[in-house]
C-alpha cells in the first residue's frame, strides 16, 4: 500500500481519481472538517471529522475550521489523511499530512485537490511550523490573528538591531531583550520570513551569532555588549532586510527610519511604536506577556504594519 506523506519537503503528489474518505485526527473534538468546491461536486459528510467524495469533478480545497464561532484553543494539532473510500481494494493509495498546530486560527486550509483526467493533484496548503520558543510561539499566534496564515515564505530577511547604550543594561539583566527578540522572531516567522537575524548596536555593530533562529534570543542573552554613551544607527544598514530596532529610548528620528519594539513603559510611545514594558523586579518577562495576549497582539499589530 503506497503511503505519501505531505509536507514543507513534498508539497503534492498525484493519486488515482477514485472515491476517497477525507478524515481529520488529533485535537478534533472542537474543529470540523470542510470542502470547498463547486455546487455540482457531490460531497458526503458522514461526520465533522470524515467527509467521502465519491468521485472528484473540479478543483476544491480542504479546510478546518472551530465549531461555533471564534478560534482554535491552546495546542490544537490536526492531523489529515486521505485514502480510497474502499479500502479493501488492490493496493490502495494512503495520503497523510504533518499534523498541523491550528492555534489561535479561525480556519486553516489544509490542502487542494484538482484533477486531471484519471488523475488527482493532491497538494498542501500548510506546512507544519518550525519549532520556537513559547513567547515566539505565542507571539506568531498574536501575528496570524492579525494577517492570517501563510505557507510560503516571504522574500527578504528581518534584522533585529539591539541598542547597547549604557541605559540599556538593566533590560538584558532582567531578561527583556531576549523577550523583545523571541517576540520579533515569532512575528516575522507569522509574516514567512525565516532569515532573521541580530546585531548589537553601540559605537559600532556587532553581529550576533546563533545556530538557528528559533536560539536567536538565548544568543542574545549569553551576548556581552559593549556598553556605551549611545548607539549609532548610522551603522545599520543591510540591503533587502526589514530593520526592528530593540531600544528603551527611540528617539524621533529612529522612529521615523525604523519600526520600534520599545522596552519602556512610558505608553505614549505606542502611538509610532510597539512596546514591551519591563517585567516587575524578579519575575520572567516572557511569563508576564505570555500572560497578557492583548500585548502580544498590541505589539504585533504595530510591527506588522511597518513591516508588511
Amino acid at each position: 500500500m503506497p503511503i505519501y506523506v505531505l509536507g514543507a519537503r513534498t508539497r503534492s503528489v498525484t493519486i488515482p481519481n477514485q472515491a476517497l474518505a477525507l478524515t481529520i485526527s488529533g485535537s478534533v473534538r472542537d474543529a470540523a472538517l470542510h470542502i470547498r468546491a463547486a455546487a455540482d461536486q457531490p460531497v458526503v459528510r458522514s461526520s465533522a471529522h470524515l467527509t467521502v467524495l465519491p468521485i472528484v469533478t473540479g478543483p476544491l480545497t480542504v479546510s478546518v475550521e472551530p465549531v461555533g464561532d471564534g478560534s482554535f484553543g491552546q495546542n490544537t494539532v490536526i492531523h489529515l489523511s486521505i485514502g480510497p473510500d474502499a479500502p479493501g481494494g488492490v493496493d490502495p493509495v494512503q495520503v497523510v499530512f504533518d499534523p498541523i498546530d491550528v492555534t489561535g486560527d479561525s480556519g486553516v486550509e489544509l490542502a487542494t485537490l484538482t484533477p486531471a483526467g484519471a488523475r488527482i493533484e493532491v497538494a498542501v496548503s500548510a506546512v507544519a511550523d518550525r519549532p520556537l520558543s513559547r513567547l515566539g510561539t505565542a507571539a506568531r499566534v498574536a501575528a496570524r490573528s492579525v494577517i492570517g496564515r501563510r505557507s510560503e515564505p516571504s522574500v527578504g530577511a528581518v534584522l533585529i538591531a539591539v541598542d547597547t547604550s549604557a541605559s540599556m543594561r538593566s533590560a538584558f539583566d532582567d531578561g527583556s531583550v531576549p523577550a523583545a527578540v523571541d517576540i520579533v522572531v515569532g512575528i516575522a516567522d507569522a509574516a514567512g520570513v525565516t532569515d532573521v537575524s541580530a546585531v548589537l548596536v553601540g559605537e559600532h555593530r556587532i553581529p550576533v551569532l546563533s545556530a538557528s533562529v528559533a536560539t536567536l534570543a538565548d544568543s542574545v542573552r549569553s551576548a556581552q555588549p559593549r556598553w556605551c554613551a549611545g548607539a549609532r544607527w548610522s551603522t545599520v544598514t543591510i540591503a533587502g532586510a526589514r530593520t526592528v530596532v530593540c531600544t528603551d529610548f527611540p528617539t524621533m528620528a529612529v522612529r521615523q527610519r525604523f519600526p520600534v519594539l520599545a522596552i519602556a513603559t512610558d505608553s505614549r510611545l505606542e502611538a509610532d511604536c510597539a512596546v514591551l514594558h519591563p517585567p516587575r523586579p524578579g519575575a520572567d518577562p516572557a511569563a508576564e506577556v505570555l500572560a497578557k495576549p492583548a500585548v502580544l497582539e498590541r505589539i504585533a499589530v504595530s510591527l506588522l504594519r511597518r513591516l508588511m
